[in-house]
């Protein structure tokens, strides 16, 4: 941009030079036969009420320039703070379905909603706390001995996530506990970490001046140290394609490790899963301002397919379900 005003100003400067060198004859004085020296009038002294309103304006503008410097030179606060509410077709968590039984025939809606509030510790990476609620239409007819609360589980999670410049990833490290409301027996508590990379790097001879991750392939892996004792692992890929203004379609894909988790003495390949995920920012079409935060939402297809030493009635199936989420954040 830098340049493109210089040429400008160069151009300007051309076409002045060229103005005073082709001046006409008639511009040099009052007729074509005057040929006293062309003279340049005195400025006109402007009335003194005129000049403070000039001068007035000119500092308005110069407080309001040095306003809009300050404010957005001012460092953003430390906290960020999340929501999201979500309506899926089932809870499925780890290839397990918590929302079906014989008898529910139509899908019963599945109300989830979670929030968090970070914390930015500096060079010392960021602190996380989320909170996760899960209500289900049809709970009263899931499990009859378990008794009829609609809201079936609530989650709390602690989380501190560092980001490793030097190898292009972001890592985290933290503990969940299980809050399972109509069967305290199953309550449980895990820590996990994960690690997800940006592999720009891997593809700069294909797309030199890409800076975004192409396929970001991320790990995880969770222990469960309480009610089942085992240990469960994802690794993922996924890439974002915006499709048009302000609307990203995430393509991914995942599979999944049952360590101990679900059978005892047991290590296999619990299956895989495939997702499309459509998102769409609303604060972009609402014209949210920078201090309202981001305002998004997004469509959801998900497929598990569960391997063969996976599937079992009990444990979990193939399974096709989705839905949508709204989410807000702020800060950060």
């Amino acid at each position: 941009m830098a340049s493109a005003f210089r040429r400008a100003g160069w151009a300007s400067c051309t076409t002045l030079a060229c103005l005073l060198v082709a001046t006409p004859a008639w511009a040099g004085g009052t007729s074509a036969g005057d040929t006293s020296p062309f003279e340049l009038r005195p400025a006109r002294a402007l009335p003194a009420a005129e000049l403070a309103q000039a001068q007035a304006s000119d500092v308005v503008v110069t407080e309001r320039t040095e306003r809009a410097s300050t404010e957005s030179d001012e460092p953003s606060l430390p906290v960020s703070v999340g929501l999201a509410y979500s309506l899926y077709s089932d809870y499925i968590f780890r290839f397990a379905n918590y929302s079906e039984h014989a008898r529910e025939g139509r899908e019963k809606p599945n109300h989830q909603f979670g929030v968090d509030v970070g914390f930015d510790l500096g060079d010392f990476g960021s602190i996380t706390y989320g909170a996760w609620f899960e209500w289900y239409g049809d709970q009263d007819r899931l499990l009859d001995s378990q008794g009829g609360q609609n809201c079936q589980e609530i989650d709390h999670t602690i989380e501190w996530g560092y980001t490793l410049d030097a190898i292009k990833s972001d890592i985290a490290l933290g503990v969940a506990w299980y809050t399972i409301m109509n069967d305290k027996a199953a309550n449980t508590f895990e820590w996990y970490w994960s690690i997800s990379h940006n592999d720009a790097w891997l593809w700069q001879w294909l797309w030199p001046d890409n800076e975004d991750g192409v396929l970001n392939p991320s790990f995880f892996m969770a222990h469960d140290v309480d009610a089942l004792g085992g240990v469960w692992m994802e690794f993922s890929i996924s890439h974002g394609f915006e499709l048009f203004e302000n609307f990203t379609l995430t393509p991914g894909w995942m599979v999944a490790i049952d360590a101990c988790y679900y059978e005892d003495n047991t290590t296999r390949f619990a299956g895989d899963q495939w997702s499309l995920v459509g998102e769409y920012d609303l604060g972009a079409l609402l014209q949210l301002p920078d201090w309202a935060g981001s305002l998004t939402v997004a469509g959801e297809l998900y497929y598990n397919n569960a391997w063969s030493g996976l599937r079992h009635p009990d444990i979990a199936n193939d399974e096709f379900w989705g839905g949508m989420t709204v989410g807000w954040s702020w800060g950060g």
